[in-house]
Order: structure tokens, then sequence, then C-alpha cells
């Protein structure tokens, strides 16, 4: 390796020092290229790095030979220092006045005007909560909302009584939709509805949540005609547009054709509160029933026996197990139809004191939810008010004829039949796949 001589560095050094200026005294001209600070130095110590005195930036003078450096731009460091100082006067300023920051202007926002449509109506809405009300026997929105001479017309009851309108409103065909379904939405039938003094709308009823007696997103349609009383609607009536569709798997038990029990009245539906709440029932009034018209002789001293053996188990001192012994002894769907008609007749002959015969009509009740399978909420326990409980009592036993009177040829709504209770019922069965 040869090595260099100082006689070689010195024409390199040379070389690399073409760039300045040629000075008579040998010496180069260079600036620091941080803050521009100038220096005169040998030619020979260009390739040495120096250190600048002033902002002591370190660099090579040979890179800096020929080249004016530019010096250090201040201006953001002097602004940020001014943007400072104006805070700090500021924040004396708000202090001398006080603390409390100047107040801002109100910014004005204009209000947005809402557009009006046959869905967002203030009518469609009225329409809405009419349906929603007739529904859920709301009396007071019905009062207001209906024209109540064409609603008592629609329902054919008598105008001005008020206790046949809201009976038939719970139990007539025309209000099927709308005790049975939600109504959620509703809307004008043309533009004009939404001014005009009468006008049609339709109302969307849809299946209530957790039931399943109407096929899912099925969906059924009213026309409803009303007339405006000053911004009041006013009902006049209505008509299916679109029927929903029932679930296939749930028989629409208010289209059953049944024979109603020629033994007791037709009922009545009233209003009862107890400790289920309070609720629309059906009550017939009690009266004497005689035997099951296709009971045989033996069939008949059976269920005489049975109401017998029921009674007799109120007294305290009854032989154990007789209520359990004569309930269980009913079987068969003859069976059952020849003992409730003696279990209602029982139930007549305690309801003058339903108070003094609370055992009698507590056992005789649980028999009947044993051969049935339907219930009432029959309280046993005394509230300590006796004629609250009397009251309560005796509504028990005509709900309990008005379901003999509507079901008594047919139970098999309310009890499983089936021999080989392991069997699927019928409408749970799967379909048999085709060959």
């Amino acid at each position: 390796m040869t090595r260099r001589t100082p006689a070689s560095r010195s024409s390199s050094t040379a070389r690399s020092a073409r760039g300045a200026r040629p000075r008579s005294d040998g010496k180069v001209d260079v600036s620091c290229p941080q803050c521009a600070t100038q220096y005169r130095i040998a030619a020979e110590a260009i390739d040495a790095k120096m250190e600048c005195v002033e902002c002591h930036r370190t660099f090579f003078p040979k890179t800096m030979v020929g080249k004016r450096a530019k010096a250090q731009d201040n201006t953001k460091t002097y602004l940020l220092m001014g943007g400072g100082a104006l805070a700090i006067i500021v924040l004396f300023a708000v202090m001398a006045s006080g603390g409390d920051p100047p107040a801002e202007q109100p910014k004005v926002v204009e209000a947005r005007r809402e557009v009006l449509t046959r869905g967002n109506h203030p009518r469609t809405a009225q329409i809405v909560k009419w349906a929603q009300a007739m529904g859920s026997d709301n009396r007071l929105v019905i009062k207001t909302h209906n024209d109540l001479g064409a609603l008592a017309a629609k329902l054919e009851v008598p105008a001005g009584d008020e206790n046949a309108l809201f009976a038939a409103i719970a139990t007539h065909d025309a209000t099927r939709f709308l005790r049975e379904l939600v109504a959620d939405s509703a809307s004008l039938e043309t533009e004009e509805a939404m001014n005009a003094p009468s006008g049609k709308a339709i109302v969307y009823v849809t299946p209530k949540p957790g039931t399943d007696d109407w096929k899912k997103n099925t969906r059924g349609e009213l026309l409803v005609s009303f007339t405006m009383a000053g911004d009041q609607v006013k009902v006049t009536g209505w008509e299916t547009k679109m029927a929903p569709v029932r679930n296939p798997a749930k028989p629409d038990d208010s289209k059953r054709t049944f024979t109603p029990n020629k033994d007791i009245a037709k009922p009545d539906v009233v209003e009862v509160t107890d400790s289920a709440g309070t609720r629309k029932v059906q009550e017939s009034k009690p009266t004497p029933v005689p035997h099951w018209d296709k009971a045989t002789p033996e069939q008949q001293a059976a269920a005489d026996q049975i109401v017998a053996d029921i009674l007799a188990s109120a007294v305290p001192d009854s032989p154990g197990g007789l209520f359990n012994r004569a309930t269980l002894s009913v079987r068969t769907d003859e069976q059952r139809k020849a003992v409730v008609p003696r279990v209602l007749n029982a139930m007549y002959d305690c309801y003058g004191d339903t108070v003094a015969n609370n055992m009698k009509l507590n056992l005789l009740n649980r028999a009947m939810v044993s051969f049935t399978g339907f219930a009432v909420n029959y309280q046993v326990e005394d509230s300590g008010n006796p004629a609250k409980d009397k009251a309560e009592r005796e509504s028990c036993v005509r709900q309990w004829f008005a379901f003999w009177w509507r079901y008594s040829g047919d139970l098999s709504k309310w009890f499983d039949t089936r021999e080989n209770l392991e069997e699927p019922l019928e409408e749970t069965k799967p379909p048999k796949r085709a060959m």
C-alpha cells in the first residue's frame, strides 16, 4: 500500500479549495452552515472537522467552500414568543375585569319547518291513537275520537247505551283485528285528507309480540272514515281493506262452530278487578243445571257420588285423600261431560252465601280445573273485606257457568284428551316426506 505524502495531501487540498475565491495569503473563507458565521482558515485545514464558536455546530469546512450560508430564520420563534406574550396580556385583562370571560353572542338558528305528509300528519296520529284505544278499551279516547252514534250503528247496539257499546267493542267481530293485533302506524289515503273536513285513512295492524296466532310478517289494513270537529278526528266507520293471515297451525277459535248449552244463560262481557289485575271476562247467571242429557243412569249416579265426595272433603275431619280419589276417577271425555254439570249445580247451591261456603266453593273450583283444564282466579284467602271477597267469588262462579255455556260440547281447546301423552299434538307432528 502506497502512503500519501504531504505533498500529495496538499495537492488534494488545493483541488478541493478551487471553488473558493483565491486569496494572496493562501487562506479560504467558509461559513457555518447553521448560523452563517464566517471563518478564514488555512487551505490545508479544510479537510479537518471544526466547531462553530457561536452555535457549536460541527462541520467540515470543505463542504462550505464557495458557498454562502443563510442566516438562521427565527421568525417562527418570534411568532411563538409574541403569541405567548399576547395570551398573558389577555389573561391579565380578564383577571382585572373580574374573571368573567367575554360573553358570547347567541347564535341565531333558523327553525326548520316540518314538512307534513300523509304519514306524519296530526290527523294520522289521532287515527293511530283511535285504533289503539279500540283495542285496549281506552274509554276516554274512544269517546273523544269516535262519532258515537255511528259507532253504535256499526256495532249494532242502541245509541246512548254506553254499557252495551263498550261490551260490543270487546266482542264484536268488527273490532276483532283491533283487539287481537297491534295498530302501530297509519297513513291518510289521499293528500286532500290532510285539509278536507272529512277523509279516509289506512290503519296497519300487525301481530302482537310474543303471540303466534297470526302468520309472521303478516299485516292487515283497515280503511277508516272520519270527519273533523275542529282539530279533533271523529271516526265514523271502518272496513277491512286487507285481512291479515292466521297461523295455519293455530286454528281460529272464534270461527269454530259450537252449540251453546241450553241450560245456561248467554254470557255477558264484564270488567273485573282482582289480584290478577283488571280485565274483561264472560259471566253467566248461575242456575240449576240438570244431568248431561246423554249420560247413562250409571254415569249420573257416578257423577252425583263424585260431587258428594268433593263436598264431604270440605269437612275438617273428612277421610284423607277423599278429594283426590274423587277427581282422579274422572278420566274420559264422557265422564267429564257427565260430572261437570253436577259440579256447577253444587256451585249454584253455594252461590247464595259465597263467604260461608268458601271452602266448598274452593274445592268445587279445583275440581273444575281438574276436569276442564280451564281456570278462573278464585281467591280462597279472606282479604279482610267480606264484601270484596263475596263479589270476587260470585264472579268466579259466574265465569264457570259462562265457560260451560261455550265449551260443554268440546273441551279439546282446554284439555288434552290423548291417551298416549308422549305422542305429539296433531299440529306439531312433522310432515310426512314425499315418496
